[in-house]
């Protein structure tokens, strides 16, 4: 039951500019349980984890205002199973390289078939960081983003939302769960991607983002 929200603008942006939507997204999203961003600078890809909630973050007001950036990838977290809350199972998930950032919404319902293959890549127990290390080896093998999400959803399976930027500066998305609708659509020059909120009628919309235009949903896989 997480939340995903995707920025890309011509020229960089201050973090905080989009702050207030991020905490109107955890909140109505009900996603309380741990929140990360991961951001393009310099031709790597950072991040920021934490465990507690963008509302109430006193390390965020001190960091990231005065990151700026052309993309944004947050997550917010609400976990299938509470016994996973931990900083290790935050996303978004990250490479070594610092080259890809990965977050994903949803349920693999086949990732323990999967989960001894990365067993001694795993340091969590989500079971979105066996989608992010299969979506790793998938990209390194020089598959396109949207087609490595595609593959990894195959063989996963179940409800799934991905978003992922690259230090190229690409986003690619991939949209499947119907419950949690993921949307693209544009702020002024911001082109932005999020997900429903989990409630299916015009809420994301009328709550956080009123002024939104150009708004469409993601059906398969897409870029932003």
């Amino acid at each position: 039951m997480c939340e995903i929200l995707v920025v890309r603008s011509i020229t960089p942006r201050s973090f905080s500019e989009f702050r207030e939507q991020g905490r109107a997204m955890e909140y109505f999203g009900s996603a309380k349980f741990g929140w990360g961003v991961a951001w393009l600078e310099s031709d790597r890809v950072h991040r920021y984890r934490s465990m507690g909630q963008l509302a109430d973050d006193a390390k965020d007001a001190n960091f990231l205002n005065d990151v700026e950036s052309t993309h944004f990838l947050i997550h917010f977290r609400r976990p299938s199973m509470l016994s996973t809350v931990q900083i290790e199972n935050t996303q978004p998930f990250m490479n070594e390289e610092q080259t890809i950032a990965f977050v994903h919404n949803g349920r693999f319902v086949n990732e323990l078939e999967y989960r001894p293959t990365y067993a001694d890549r795993c340091v969590g127990a989500a079971d979105s960081e066996v989608g992010f290390l299969m979506f790793e080896d998938l990209v390194g093998e020089g598959m396109p983003m949207t087609e490595s999400m595609q593959i990894v959803h195959s063989r996963l399976g179940g409800p799934a939302n991905l978003a992922a930027i690259n230090s190229d500066g690409d986003i690619a998305l991939y949209s499947s769960n119907v419950a949690n609708q993921l949307w693209t659509f544009r702020m002024d020059d911001v082109v932005m991607a999020a997900t429903q909120l989990h409630s299916t009628d015009n809420s994301l919309f009328d709550l956080v983002f009123p002024d939104s235009t150009d708004r469409r949903t993601v059906i398969g896989g897409a870029t932003l």
